[in-house]
């Protein structure tokens, strides 16, 4: 089994939360923008280079927020870094690179956030606490 690392942000703007929206099956459903760690990167590098490449927004990344682990398939033990952060130019955003089933990017209201489809379904409430200045574990475990 392969470990892979992957790092997410979390960047509220305006009370709104910046996510990644795809398609799947006719499926709509929102992720936190981010990507896998390629050899020699650090996480934080890791993460501005994957936001912009998925949005087209550069981030300033801040402090370690959680830190998830989930298994994909069955060879695949991927540790997610989530981190805070915030835009360096709000409101100025190149073309993003989408990855595959990725539509678009979409701003979502946080008084909003327990009905978004925002994938993993664990992550909602804890993102919705953060905004509001409440203390949170940092270590997650396998949220779904």
């Amino acid at each position: 089994m392969k470990i892979r690392n992957s790092t997410k942000a979390v960047i509220i703007h305006n009370n709104k939360l910046l996510v990644t929206k795809l398609e799947e099956k006719k499926d709509v459903f929102y992720l936190l923008p981010g990507g896998g760690q390629k050899p020699g990167e650090m996480l934080k590098e890791c993460l501005v280079r994957e936001y912009i490449e998925e949005t087209g927004y550069e981030i300033e990344v801040h402090e370690l927020l959680f830190v998830r682990e989930c298994f994909l398939d069955e060879d695949i033990h991927r540790v997610e870094f989530i981190f805070s952060g915030i835009l360096k130019e709000a409101g100025v955003a190149d073309e993003a690179v989408m990855d595959k089933n990725q539509i678009g990017i979409e701003w979502i209201k946080i008084d909003n956030i327990m009905k978004e489809p925002l994938f993993p379904v664990g992550i909602r409430s804890l993102i919705n606490s953060y905004s509001k200045g409440k203390h949170i574990e940092t270590y997650l475990g396998e949220i779904l």
